[in-house]
């Protein structure tokens, strides 16, 4: 990628993952200068790790179903006009893994409006035949993408910088990271240590674990049960996984098992379908990040440090928070990092390029005013 160390740019973006990388996308788009900065290079965490799948949230009614399906219904089109080369679409068999994942798919499937159909008889008799005792739902079009590939396109038109970026200052106007400066700064770095802003928001780190694996057997379309399965870009790999470990910690002093990671992974797989001559080909391994609100994140981020919530009785509120000068954060995505980036990346720029608002349900001021509501 060319990069043209020209400064100061308008925005600069710490963290190259999906979202970092969907920022930059739409940024770029607008006609603004971005650098986008991350010490380890574009999609090396756990966005290269990620599955990468575009599906809804299977679930009874709530408000993470309802922004993920308004997500899923963006990102499906969105792959698939600016990155067809990166996106597989296939049709997708959604399995419940138990009995109460079975109730919410039932609830799911009575009053979604994505088109469905019965599971194929071929398909039926490819899967374990006790997978297909739970609840399915065979959706007649979802999507993969390819996960490094579509980052390092949507960065295209980016100077990437590979820095450690620590210590942000602001002075006269503009953020310094290093000897870049730029007028706006987002972060979108994951799981990984924070940078700036304070201790109120508490990510979750989500190890995941997939694999590539060649296999006589045809996988024809996109499998979600145990584990997902699915067909790739290239004819000759299926991918498995990714695992959702929230145990592991990678800075911990444990080292990750990769034999143990896949043996897992095959094990899960074989509960679903019947794979013939596997042989591992490639290891993605990362860190992603979810929320204790299981929400995600997007928007201005709090100066926790120069706020003050008066103790009058009254509850704390948006007004009572100071916010870093144009400094924005999206982050938090748990499993569905790919099917939100478009999403929360889209309103982030239309924010930063036409002040439209940023719905403040996802601002990270809400884990701040929530701390406070505590100690009023």
């Amino acid at each position: 990628m060319p990069t043209s160390k020209t400064s100061p740019y308008d925005v600069l973006i710490v963290g190259a993952g999906i979202n970092g990388c969907s920022c930059a996308w739409f940024l770029n788009r607008a006609g603004l200068r971005v650098a986008l900065i991350d010490r380890s290079g574009i999609a090396q965490g756990g966005s290269g790790a990620a599955g990468a799948f575009i599906s809804p949230k299977f679930s009874k009614s709530g408000p993470l179903k309802e922004i993920v399906a308004a997500a899923h219904a963006e990102a499906l089109d969105f792959y698939s006009q600016h990155f067809p080369q990166q996106t597989l679409v296939r049709p997708l068999l959604h399995i419940a893994n138990s009995a109460s994942e079975s109730e919410k798919l039932a609830a799911y499937k009575s009053t979604t409006a994505l088109s469905f159909t019965e599971v194929p008889d071929a398909l039926r008799r490819m899967v374990v035949p006790e997978a297909l005792e739970n609840e399915a739902i065979y959706l007649e079009r979802g999507a993969v993408v390819d996960a490094q590939g579509v980052c390092r396109a949507m960065a295209e038109g980016s100077d990437f910088y590979s820095l450690e970026a620590s210590d942000p200052v602001y002075q006269d106007g503009l953020w310094h990271i290093g000897e870049l400066r730029g007028v706006h700064m987002i972060l979108s770095t994951g799981a990984y240590p924070k940078i700036l802003g304070g201790d109120s928001i508490k990510l979750r780190g989500i190890w995941g674990h997939r694999i590539d694996v060649q296999t006589d057997t045809e996988v024809p379309c996109i499998l979600h049960h145990h584990v997902s399965i699915s067909p790739t870009l290239s004819s000759e790999t299926v991918a498995i996984g990714a695992t959702h470990d929230v145990h592991f910690d990678p800075f911990g002093k444990e080292t990750y098992d990769i034999e143990a990671g896949r043996a897992a992974l095959m094990e899960k797989a074989a509960r679903t379908l019947k794979l013939d001559n596997v042989r591992v080909v490639r290891d993605y391994t990362g860190l992603r990040s979810g929320t204790h609100d299981y929400y995600p994140i997007a928007g201005e981020l709090v100066d926790e440090s120069s706020s003050v919530c008066e103790k009058s009785g009254e509850k704390p509120n948006v007004q009572t928070c100071v916010f870093y000068p144009n400094v924005w954060m999206i982050n938090g995505s748990g499993g569905y990092g790919f099917v939100l980036a478009p999403y929360l990346a889209r309103r982030i720029c239309e924010h930063i390029v036409s002040g439209r608002e940023i719905d403040p349900s996802l601002s990270p001021a809400r884990f701040f005013l929530r701390r406070m509501k505590r100690q009023s």
